[in-house]
């Protein structure tokens, strides 16, 4: 497919329903308007602030409102943006506000995963599981989430299936080789092994997820957004974070890169394929580039690795009344 970019007046179909954890800011917040744009009816999810709500909703309606001509046989009158507070730290939080979008949606076509954040710190506990935050946010909670929302996402009538994006380092990553030794990374924690080890278990396990029984019609999608000119690293110490914004305009703006990040939900709303597997595989996860063409996995994609995160992940997600072995 290479880069070819499919518009918002090609997505054929009735209203769609998007959920975009991290809809509030930076690449999420341009995701969530590109998807608005396109006709889906948005659930943007964040931390909640005075006057966030109403900040976030309008500027979704004024993005559909913006689309040049709406996308065929869809009533824009009958879409509802919307704006949910969710602490991503806790995964009780993720829970909750995962069955309240599945109470009140019937179907969910498209899922973005965007919440993140950029420090320096060691291993710091949430308040409510003590897992590490960093880790919580690039890839407990985006599991959780993604889990709890499975009931929706089977509902989903897309043409090419329902999506699931999760905007983090697909490509990019390397193996983390404590899988087994230290599956948390409590007793060897370092700022680059917190990296490969968010994004080596994001291949893992939404390639063990995309392979579960009722899972087959869901494109469980892996994905590096390159580099952005967003608020990314606002949690930096003050010298750090003034050298990462004189760097940041040399970025893509958060609205090119969700043009990018948002292909495989426009694609599949249109009837498209959304790009082939890694290794020209039938099913499992989708790896997609900062230009949404077709990325790869690591060397140490083995199902021996599979197993053993989707294993960690069960464990540390049943902490939570989360069962991922019952979804």
């Amino acid at each position: 497919l290479g880069t070819t970019m499919t518009p918002a007046a090609e997505v054929a179909r009735s209203t769609r329903t998007a959920v975009v954890v991290g809809g509030a800011a930076g690449i999420g917040a341009a995701c969530a308007r590109r998807l608005a744009k396109a006709g889906f009816s948005v659930v943007a999810v964040g931390r909640g602030k005075p006057g966030r709500s109403e900040e976030v909703v309008a500027s979704l309606d004024k993005a559909t409102a913006s689309a040049s001509e709406p996308a065929k046989g869809l009533d824009t009158q009958k879409l509802r943006h919307e704006f949910r507070e969710c602490d991503a730290f806790s995964l009780k939080g993720i829970k909750e506000c995962a069955a309240g979008i599945v109470k009140d949606h019937g179907s969910i076509d498209a899922v973005f995963l965007s919440q993140g954040m950029a420090t320096t710190q060691g291993f710091t506990p949430t308040k409510d599981e003590g897992n590490d935050e960093k880790l919580t946010l690039h890839f407990w909670s985006r599991a959780a989430m993604s889990d709890r929302l499975l009931p929706s996402l089977r509902k989903s009538t897309m043409p090419s299936g329902p999506v699931v994006v999760s905007i983090l380092s697909g490509g990019v990553h390397k193996a983390y080789d404590g899988y087994k030794d230290d599956p948390e990374l409590r007793n060897t924690y370092s700022i680059p092994r917190a990296a490969d080890m968010a994004g080596y278990y994001n291949d893992l396990f939404f390639d063990a997820l995309a392979r579960r029984p009722g899972n087959d019609n869901i494109n469980f999608v892996h994905a590096s957004p390159g580099f952005v000119n967003s608020n990314w690293g606002s949690e930096f110490p003050w010298y750090l974070r003034s050298v990462v914004r004189c760097m940041q305009p040399l970025g893509k703006s958060t609205d090119k890169c969700a043009e990018f990040m948002c292909q495989p939900a426009l694609r599949s709303a249109a009837g498209e394929p959304l790009m082939e597997r890694p290794d020209g595989a039938s099913e499992g996860v989708f790896i997609m580039n900062e230009d949404a063409t077709p990325g790869k996995l690591t060397k140490g994609h083995t199902s021996d690795a599979v197993q053993s995160v989707w294993d960690t992940t069960a464990d540390v997600l049943k902490k939570s009344s989360i069962d991922i072995n019952e979804s």
